[in-house]
This record gives C-alpha cells, sequence and structure tokens, in this order.
C-alpha cells in the first residue's frame, strides 16, 4: 500500500507543482512600460488593472490550472495558454465562421446571377447575322448562346449593325430585338 500511495505521490507531485506556478503575472509585470502605455492599460486604476488581469486569467488559462480567483485577491498565474481542447474549439469555431462567410458569399453571387438572368439587356451577335429562320443560334459578345424558340419566324437581315436587346415577355419567355430595325424573336439560352 505504502508503494502504491509513493508512486501516485511521485506521479501527482509535478502536476501540483506546474499548476503553482507562475504562468501569468499580470499585465504590470508581463508588458513593458511603453506596452502598457501604447494600450492603455498603463491609464487603469489598481483595480481595473486588477480586474482585467483576474479576467484574463479566467479566460485564457486552461481550466485545471485556472485558479479563478476573485476580483479583491492578487495572485499570480502564468503565461496565457489555451489547452488542446480549447485550440480545437477555437479552430473548429474559426473555421466554421469562414465556411459560412464563403457560403453567403457564394449565395450572394448566385442571387446576383439569378437577377441577371432576369433582368433585360443589349448585346452584339458575333460572327455573321444574316437573320433568323428556323431555329437559328445567336453567339453574343458576353459569351451566351441563344436559339430560336420556334420555327415559323423568318427574317432576313441585312444591315450591318448586329445589337440585340433581350427581355422576358408577359409570360417569361425571352424575346431579342434586332435594335437597328425593331424585329423580334421568341428565344431560349442554351449555353
Amino acid at each position: 500500500m505504502l508503494r502504491v500511495m509513493t508512486v501516485c505521490l511521485i506521479c501527482l507531485l509535478p502536476m501540483w507543482a506546474f499548476t503553482q506556478s507562475d504562468l501569468f503575472k499580470g499585465l504590470a509585470e508581463e508588458m513593458t512600460s511603453a506596452e502598457r502605455e501604447a494600450s492603455g492599460v498603463g491609464a487603469l486604476s489598481g483595480e481595473q488593472q486588477e480586474f482585467l488581469d483576474n479576467w484574463l486569467r479566467d479566460r485564457f488559462l486552461p481550466t485545471e490550472l485556472n485558479t479563478s480567483t476573485p476580483v479583491g485577491d492578487v495572485q499570480s498565474v502564468g503565461a496565457a495558454t489555451l489547452s488542446d481542447v480549447e485550440q480545437e474549439k477555437a479552430i473548429e469555431a474559426e473555421v466554421e465562421r469562414r465556411v459560412n462567410e464563403e457560403l453567403a458569399a457564394a449565395e450572394e453571387l448566385e442571387a446576383a446571377k439569378a437577377q441577371a438572368l432576369t433582368e433585360p439587356f443589349d448585346a452584339m451577335i458575333v460572327g455573321n447575322f444574316s437573320g433568323w429562320s428556323g431555329k437559328s443560334i445567336f453567339a453574343l459578345d458576353n459569351g451566351q448562346v441563344w436559339r430560336q424558340r420556334t420555327g415559323s419566324s423568318k427574317y432576313r437581315h441585312t444591315r450591318g449593325d448586329n445589337k440585340v436587346h433581350f427581355k422576358k415577355n408577359f409570360i417569361g419567355l425571352w424575346t431579342m430585338t434586332v435594335l437597328s430595325t425593331g424585329r423580334s424573336v421568341g428565344v431560349r439560352r442554351i449555353d
């Protein structure tokens, strides 16, 4: 029995000594006078500095090392280090915050794209534009590709101006209007 107690005492003694060591001496001893003045800590009253020291101990020392001293007691405890569990929680919280920011930015971008798909816009038809006849395909300067919706409409374009305007009609389908002539055709986006 004495051997077991001796082994336990030998194992627990370093942990007890570590918890009693001065890990955080307070801002007055940890900071230089220039740092205290630059941060404004030097302007605090003694009671305010004591409260801040105790708050820092409570907030940043590992729970097993934190003696949780009341504001009235001045006790030296050590350099603010987080336990592995607290570090993991902090990392997870930061990752979650960043992921949420990225998701919000992506949702905002998608909403802007969706709104752009419903807003009227002007563009130029790229390449040789001679009108439409059936299932004509229109490549635009903005990279979009549109196709004529109905095969019954035909139009022969003889002018050199390829500027067109796209807008949704009253039932939600897109129409393309050649700006120089005012001629329109039903279209749908294919790319």
